[in-house]
């Protein structure tokens, strides 16, 4: 796998968990409305475990650049 492609890739799935913390605060934020807190509370957890995995993507993905610029550097020398 080349690494634009692999760069592309953890931004994708980045993005993609930033949409499930919004869509979990969505739903806990409509189910607490509406007085449902067995939902909310579900939803309260999908949106604790989206965001963990979200920011584990974004450390993964930062590690990544700092990886390529150093090999980039390498190959300059």
């Amino acid at each position: 796998m080349n690494s634009n492609l692999q760069h592309k890739t953890f931004i994708f799935l980045e993005r993609l968990w930033l949409v499930g913390v919004i869509a979990g605060i969505c739903c806990v934020i409509y189910f607490l409305i509406i007085k449902d807190n067995d939902s909310a509370l579900f939803f309260f957890g999908f949106f604790i475990l989206a965001s963990l995995i979200y920011l584990m993507r974004k450390r993964q993905r930062k590690k990544h650049e700092a990886f390529m610029k150093h090999q980039e550097e390498q190959k300059k020398k």
